[in-house]
């Protein structure tokens, strides 16, 4: 990042810190709201991304088949658990991002182990647990096609969620086959 772009960083947060910090408890609450909302991390990616690269760039893209998501689609058996569900592997894969996104949590969970979120570009949140490598950290923006984690064989937890909906087991099972074509 360029010198700017640091100060501006800087500047934004230790305003927030301050804020959290010696506020009262209605700014406390906004900026909770404010961090941990999807729609404002993906407003706040697309205006920080106005900021950091104000040309209009075009960028070619390969249009090859993902064979990430072909893996995700190979998964042996599905069940309901907790808000998601667990799709059983033979074989290890690679966790790659099916969009430019956001990561938005990567640490352990009590019921998921391991545990990614990413926010996508069209607001849809994928968080999958029970992974066995982690590949980045929190709020790094991730392009598509990118490994974010690795799952060894096994059980891999995932929960889709678009407008503040989760999605059931026909969503998921969609979502995974849209993915794919």
């Amino acid at each position: 990042m360029k010198k700017w772009q640091w100060i501006i960083a800087s500047v934004l947060f230790f305003t927030i810190l301050g804020f959290n910090t010696f506020g009262d408890i209605t700014v406390k609450r906004t900026i909770k709201r404010v961090v941990y909302s999807s729609e404002d991390l993906i407003f706040m990616r697309a205006v920080l991304s106005d900021i950091a690269f104000p040309e209009n760039k075009q960028v070619t893209v390969n249009a090859t088949p993902d064979e990430s998501i072909e893996q995700l689609l190979a998964y042996a058996m599905i069940e309901r658990y907790n808000d998601g569900f667990l799709l059983s592997y033979e074989e290890p894969l690679l966790l790659k991002a099916l969009y430019d996104g956001l990561i938005v949590f990567t640490g352990h969970t009590k019921y998921n182990g391991k545990t990614i979120s990413i926010i996508y570009e069209d607001g849809t949140t994928v968080t999958m647990g029970y992974v066995d490598q982690l590949s980045v950290l929190p709020y790094m923006p991730v392009s598509k096609g990118e490994v974010i984690a690795v799952k060894e064989k096994g059980k891999l937890y995932i929960q889709i969620e678009k407008d503040g909906e989760v999605y059931n087991i026909e969503q998921t099972t969609k979502w995974l086959k849209e993915q794919h074509t």
